[in-house]
């Protein structure tokens, strides 16, 4: 029986040892698969690094691009003070010119009213004329009838 035993102790410690050699051989593939995986992740990962890395420096370098597009454009434009005053002496102008405008406006507006007395204190005068000289035509007109009387009653008479 011991014998049986020992023989059954022997197979069950070779059982163990090849359990356990393959579980070793397990783990080791394992492991050396993980260790790839990880290697294999590590240099994706430092390849994306280096992709994100040159994007965000092609996007500064456009984004400093645009700062000096923005630089050159500031530089280019008038200043605020400058529009102001400008805009101050093209008022001032135009203040003045309408002003001007008035000014000529009224004149032209009293040579107007002088012009229009004229024409009415002529319209007037040869109005008056008309009938000083239609007066002295009626005048005439009866002094000639009249001498005509005189004269057909002389002759009557005579």
């Amino acid at each position: 029986m011991r014998a049986m035993l020992n023989e059954r102790y022997e197979t069950q410690t070779r059982a163990v040892d090849a359990a356990f050699i393959a579980q070793s051989t397990a783990m080791a593939t394992a492991l050396t698969a993980a260790e790839r995986a990880v290697a294999t992740a590590l240099l994706s990962a430092e390849k994306a690094v280096a992709k994100a890395e040159a994007a965000a420096d092609k996007r500064f370098e456009s984004v400093n691009e645009f700062r000096g597009q923005l630089a050159d454009q500031a530089a280019s434009m008038i200043t605020r003070a400058e529009a102001e005053s400008r805009f101050a002496a093209i008022i001032d102008k135009f203040d003045s010119e309408a002003a001007r405008t008035a000014q000529r406006l009224n004149e032209i507006n009293d040579r107007m009213n002088v012009a229009q007395g004229l024409v009415t204190g002529t319209d007037k005068s040869l109005t008056a004329q008309r009938l000083n000289v239609g007066q002295l035509v009626a005048v005439g007109g009866v002094v000639v009838a009249f001498l005509g009387v005189v004269a057909i009653v002389l002759i009557a008479v005579l």
